[in-house]
């Protein structure tokens, strides 16, 4: 990476705080999809080891992919920079069990109208709704080797990760004026 402009500071990159992480991300739209998928859908983070699959339907999340949208923005305090990188977030919710496809059908349905845009405003305003992908079926058998009702839809949503940076500044410049008449040159 190039440095735009200006010496880097003298800090070390510990001092850089992030305002959002992956795991905020997944609270936030698990609080979400707790308000729109029927009861007694359990909401479950993905990728988790040695978790048994809960009783009843569920879902599960999974963080996909993020795509950048856009160049960095920046604004600036006294002692630090704030970098902000708008991305593009899609999670993969998949729902198992009786109801899957109503479910997420439902899920699909509200992302796409400002009952989300509305929610996540009021109450998690880390991320904004974007578009939803069609809900599609998943061929899914337990354990005992029987077909269960699996459903995925792939939801996306606009991100802004920022990322606080320790700069340094100058507040005030003690300038000295030499005046040019008083200079001696050598020979």
């Amino acid at each position: 990476m190039v440095q735009a402009c200006g010496d880097a500071p003298d800090v070390a990159s510990s001092g850089i705080t992030f305002t959002l992480t992956d795991s905020a991300l997944y609270l936030a739209l698990g609080e979400y999809l707790k308000t729109v998928l029927p009861s007694p859908f359990r909401i479950r983070q993905g990728q988790q080891n040695r978790t048994p699959s809960p009783v009843g339907p569920y879902c599960v999340m999974q963080l996909i992919t993020t795509r950048l949208l856009a160049t960095n923005g920046w604004s600036y305090t006294d002692t630090s920079r704030t970098v902000t990188e708008m991305r593009e977030v899609t999670v993969q919710v998949s729902a198992f069990g009786a109801g899957a496809g109503d479910a997420l059908k439902q899920a699909c349905g509200l992302w796409r109208d400002f009952y989300a845009t509305d929610w996540f405003r009021a109450n998690a305003p880390i991320l904004s709704p974007l578009t939803a992908a069609e809900p599609r079926q998943l061929g899914f058998s337990n354990s005992e080797n029987q077909y269960e009702d699996a459903w995925s839809v792939d939801l996306k949503m606009q991100v802004n990760y920022q990322r606080t940076i320790p700069q340094q500044f100058a507040s005030e410049v003690t300038v000295t004026t030499i005046e040019a008449d008083t200079l001696t040159t050598q020979e």
